[in-house]
């Protein structure tokens, strides 16, 4: 076991107690939460009463590629019997596995109990294949599922042997799967076919075939980190893109129905028992962009300061290297500096049912690609250059060999003669760097610098838009390897000799920038800006208290069915609080400390 995971194995002494097929913890108010065994339901009684979470009657068919469904997909008290009408002549085809139905599926031939599926046996959760061999004690595979939906896909086949796209409903029955006990957050019903998440040789959950393939070469080094092994869940591209359809739930209601692609996402998270999702909407699948209020209101666009309601692609986040501790890193870091001459990525979180199995807490989080920049800055698509990771991401090659040029010229240009200085200014916006670095350096984001930066660029002036003006501007993203997450990250860390001692874009321009007294006077009049205002004391405490209070019940849940076999802890509550105690002192202590490194450099 590398050095990475021992620390991950030392933090998180935590196990879980079973009780038959109880799972119980102490929620983040002092309460005792457990999941509602299956309810004992006489099958002939079917629900006809309105629930205070579906407002439409219950019997209200509802129709879609030719089947007419009895009851829409939603939140239920109890159990019902789900009805499917079609045309004389026609044949309906259904699973209850996720599984896309085909001639060779169930044939419906009489109505379908719908019941809360709670305490059956893991199905999805039960492959072990997951995780590297070294870290496999990481996961467990639960004994029973402790909230589990019922998904309902179906096809139509017509008289003349016409079949229809597939139907996909998901029903959440019962207290344990009551809407009410994530009020507030968005339920997100992912469906896909098992085999495209666990097939061995093709499936992108498990390590699979290209791990086999590598342990088995002259390549393999059995210390090789966790990280970098290859895996199917690695692999990257549409290759490695499978169909999915998804369904989102606001406040009990579903409000959004399509058919999507999903890859997994990610870096070194990408060996964790959750892992997170790129979902993207194409033609090939159903639409071609989601048009939905994602993130409530909160994402706006900085050229007009519309709400933003238009999304090529997100990201189901598993909350990346903090997945096992606050889950909220990410977002706190992010949300404090979002108004600031740098762009941000806006995060929201919500519960997922993969399959209708509970996959816990994900942050639904804005995917950095022309689009995203498109949508904050107005700038069309096609003339955005995006350099993520040193590396060309979107745009033309001549862009980026511009880029490597100007990398090159800064580093052999002396910036204290004033007019070189000013030419730096023109390409650069300084003023966006400046602010940016200043949040990256006092969270102490160690997965930064090279690794984990980019910068975007309009490749085409227009005059009529100022972000258009074809100077770099900086983009930030995956903060959470930051703020005591780690001892490299501790609070007393000089942040300015890791950024000093990059050989990245970022730090040449901070060294060459160094030169001229004007770049130093600004730097450390932004840089305090920053601490004093975007992260004091109070501002910072607040908001951490806030997230503690939202994120606690839901995070220790999804901790829980993920990591429940790393060194026993037998209360979540408290495991998580020690971890948000750490991240509060981080701060508590962060400001005198780097104020006395700050003097080091602008002196």
């Amino acid at each position: 076991m590398s050095d990475y995971y021992r620390n991950i194995t030392v933090r998180l002494g935590l196990t879980v107690l079973l009780a038959g097929t109880l799972f119980m913890f102490s929620s983040c108010d002092g309460q005792n939460v457990e999941n509602a065994s299956v309810s004992e339901t006489d099958q002939n009684e079917v629900q006809t009463e309105k629930t205070e979470i579906e407002t439409a009657d219950i019997n209200d068919p509802f129709e879609a590629e030719g089947m007419k469904f009895s009851v829409k997909s939603g939140f239920y008290d109890s159990p019902f019997y789900l009805e499917i009408s079609v045309p004389e002549g026609s044949t309906v085809y259904y699973t209850l596995d996720g599984s896309v139905p085909d001639t060779e599926s169930s044939q419906y031939t009489d109505r379908i109990l719908i019941t809360d599926r709670s305490g059956e046996a893991a199905v999805l959760s039960s492959h072990t294949d997951i995780v590297p061999e070294d870290i496999s004690g990481a996961y467990t595979v639960p004994e029973v599922q402790k909230e589990k939906a019922t998904v309902v896909r179906a096809v139509v086949v017509d008289k003349n042997g016409t079949q229809s796209k597939v139907v996909t409903n998901t029903y959440f029955v019962g207290d344990a799967l009551s809407s009410e006990k994530y009020k507030g957050l968005k339920i997100i019903s992912l469906v896909t076919s098992e085999n495209d998440l666990y097939d061995h040789e093709k499936g992108i959950y498990v390590m699979g075939k290209t791990y086999d393939d590598w342990r088995n070469s002259d390549e393999y080094d059995y210390m090789t980190e966790e990280w970098n092994i290859p895996a199917n869940y690695s692999q990257k591209g549409r290759e490695w893109e499978k169909p999915a359809s998804i369904q989102i739930f606001e406040d009990g209601k579903n409000v959004i129905t399509d058919d999507v692609g999903i890859r997994i996402h990610g870096g070194a998270t990408r060996s964790y028992p959750q892992k997170s999702f790129n979902v993207y909407f194409r033609k090939d699948y159903g639409s071609s962009k989601l048009e939905y209020d994602l993130f409530s209101g909160n994402v706006k666009s900085q050229s007009d300061g519309s709400v933003i309601t238009e999304y090529d692609t997100f990201i189901l986040r598993n909350g990346g290297n903090d997945a096992m501790y606050t889950r909220f890193r990410d977002k706190l870091a992010q949300s404090l500096v979002s108004h600031r001459d740098f762009l941000t990525q806006g995060m929201e979180p919500c519960i997922v049912y993969l399959n209708g199995e509970f996959w816990g807490h994900y942050e639904i989080t804005e995917k950095l690609d022309r689009a995203f920049v498109s949508a904050h800055y107005g700038v069309p698509k096609k003339e955005i250059c995006i350099i993520k990771k040193e590396s060309l991401d979107a745009g033309s090659e001549e862009t980026f060999r511009e880029w490597e040029e100007l990398k090159q010229w800064i580093s052999k240009t002396d910036f204290s003669v004033r007019s070189e200085y000013e030419k730096l200014c023109e390409r650069i916006d300084m003023q966006s760097y400046m602010e940016y670095i200043s949040a990256e350096i006092y969270i102490d984001n160690a997965n930064w610098g090279g690794s984990n930066s980019a910068m975007w660029k309009a490749e085409k002036i227009d005059d009529s838009n100022p972000y258009a003006d074809g100077k770099w501007r900086f983009i930030m993203f995956d903060t959470e390897y930051s703020s005591a997450i780690y001892p490299d990250t501790a609070p007393e860390k000089d942040s300015f000799s890791r950024l000093a001692n990059s050989h990245g874009i970022l730090g040449v321009i901070f060294n060459a920038a160094l030169k001229n007294d004007t770049f130093k006077e600004e730097f450390s009049k932004t840089f305090m800006d920053v601490i004093n205002n975007d992260f004091s004391d109070e501002r910072v405490a607040a908001e951490i208290d806030r997230l503690e209070k939202e994120y606690c019940d839901f995070s220790a849940e999804t901790i829980m069915r993920f990591w429940d076999n790393i060194n026993g802890m037998d209360d979540p509550k408290y495991f998580y609080s020690q971890n948000v105690g750490i991240l509060k002192d981080f701060y508590a202590k962060r400001r005198e400390s780097i104020t006395k490194h700050l003097q080091k450099y602008v002196k």
